[in-house]
């Protein structure tokens, strides 16, 4: 079978208005599907990386962005969807390559991006530039402005798909843009930053209004440190978030945090089971289970555990695994090295507190960085509360629903759950006391459940969550103006 080249894309960082050349460093981005060294990681310069944050907090204080009227911002962006439409196939090879999601995964997602940007300018054309409140015979205006310089930080598990609504609606608002990707997976970033820079162009948009940086947490912390940055959405692992999280706190930035949650998945007594198990095998495996929202702790009632275990068995050892970049492949590589050997460890950590590990599958003949799909049975909950972010779960027996929803609402959860059961009242009972932004019933697709649909995030799975309200409307601040009550007795 043929495989996909991707062609190699140049890191630069868009500065102030001018591309720049990067300095290569040591580290390597490499093929995850074999291991080999493709191109070296890049740095944008500590002092480039200042001259940006100068130009977006200039642009911002002289009020030349705030004045683009709405209906410009507008077409700038569906310039951008657009041109996203027609690079579908690229950004899909680059977001491949360097996550190991398949090839016919990234497509997906990749065709996904032009209606995201879609979907933020309906939200500020929706939300408007101003309101008119009515008091009597008192003009009063409620005026809805950019907050100011906005850095966008995107992670490495699905990166493009991630920042591309964040950044449509930072401009929608009016904000200037500072876009950070992930080292470990810049290219998809890449390909998008140029094709704003390009719609700007073309636009006649000001110098500053939208800039990219690269680089390693160093560059990042130049950024999320810096007092001039008035809104920061971050979405990554909960101890970079708190670090981030802490640095904004600092500044009184607005600040959104998606972060990471170990996802419960409730089982119940009348579940389909084969349903149930391939629901859950869809989850844990889609992107390669890296997706903050993968069903990670399965807790299954105690009747129909041993039923569930050997279809999710049968269903795992059906999987076929390979290079990412070959039709065909339903689950590719980890991105890098090191997160296949932190999932090792893990695995090894619940395997010595009695586990086993279930995964019939069969490794392809490849160097790069697989692990077989599967799931560790015996442990505790208690012992399981570490989010894996790989395709893997754990499975344990609870002898009631009761039981299964105390672990389900345990640590390191809040992002999503799941429940899985015949009777529909009493899985929407039962999923309406998980704390939760999002619970599915029956299944496990990415899509949101319902148009208008919002998940917040919960506990520790970050600050804010999806939706108008934390989209466009994130990176706005209102002022409201007009004329004071002349006669009121305070």
């Amino acid at each position: 079978m043929s495989r996909i080249s991707p062609a190699l894309v140049e890191q630069r960082s868009f500065i102030d208005g001018a591309w720049l050349t990067l300095e290569p460093s040591s580290a390597m981005l490499t093929d995850p599907n074999t291991g080999e060294d493709r191109q070296p990681k890049r740095d944008t310069d500590p002092a480039d990386v200042e001259r940006a944050l100068a130009s977006a907090a200039a642009i911002h204080a002289d009020g030349t962005l705030e004045a683009i009227p709405l209906a410009d911002r507008v077409a700038l962006l569906n310039r951008v969807a657009d041109a996203l439409d027609t690079a579908v196939e690229a950004i899909a090879q680059q977001d491949s390559i360097n996550t190991g999601t398949p090839i016919a995964t990234a497509r997906i997602i990749a065709g996904s991006l032009g209606d995201r940007v879609r979907g933020a300018i309906a939200d500020a054309v929706d939300l408007g530039e101003s309101e008119t409140l009515h008091d009597g015979d008192r003009p009063v205006l409620l005026l809805h402005r950019p907050l100011g310089p906005a850095l966008i930080v995107a992670p490495w598990n699905a990166p493009t798909f991630t920042v591309v609504g964040k950044v449509a609606a930072a401009i929608a608002a009016g904000c200037p843009v500072l876009l950070k990707p992930s080292q470990n997976a810049p290219g998809g970033c890449q390909l998008l930053s140029e094709i704003i820079v390009a719609a700007m162009a073309e636009s006649g948009f000001p110098t500053g209004a939208f800039q990219l940086v690269h680089g390693s947490s160093r560059i990042g912390a130049l950024l999320t440190e810096d007092p001039r940055i008035e809104v920061i959405s971050f979405t990554g692992g909960d101890a970079a978030g708190r670090t981030v999280a802490r640095a904004a706190g600092a500044n009184l930035a607005v600040a959104q945090m998606e972060l990471g949650s170990n996802n419960p998945a409730i089982i119940l007594e009348d579940a389909d089971v084969t349903a149930a198990a391939d629901a859950v095998v869809a989850g844990m495996t889609r992107i390669n289970g890296q997706w903050c929202e993968a069903p990670g702790k399965i807790l299954v009632a105690a009747s129909i555990h041993d039923a569930f275990v050997a279809a999710m068995r049968d269903r795992l050892a059906t999987l076929q695994l390979g290079d990412a970049l070959e039709e065909g492949t339903e689950v590719g590589p980890l991105a890098f090295e090191s997160h296949r050997d932190a999932l090792t460890k893990a695995v090894d950590r619940l395997t010595s507190l009695g586990g086993e590990l279930v995964a019939p599958g069969t490794l392809p003949p490849m160097d790069g960085w697989f692990l077989l799909p599967g799931m560790v049975t015996g442990t505790r909950p208690e012992d399981a509360t570490e989010e894996l972010f790989g395709p893997l779960v754990t499975v344990h027996a609870v002898d009631s629903p009761e039981e299964a929803l105390r672990h389900a609402n345990g640590p390191v959860t809040g992002l999503d759950a799941f429940v899985f059961g015949s009777d529909r009242e009493a899985t929407l009972s039962l999923a309406s006391r998980i704390r939760a932004g999002e619970v599915r019933i029956n299944g496990t697709y990415m899509v949101d459940l319902a148009e208008g649909s919002r998940q917040t995030f919960w506990g520790t799975s970050g600050i804010g969550g999806h939706g108008p309200r934390n989209g466009v409307r994130f990176f706005l601040g209102d002022r409201v103006i007009g004329v004071d009550h002349q006669s009121a007795p305070l």
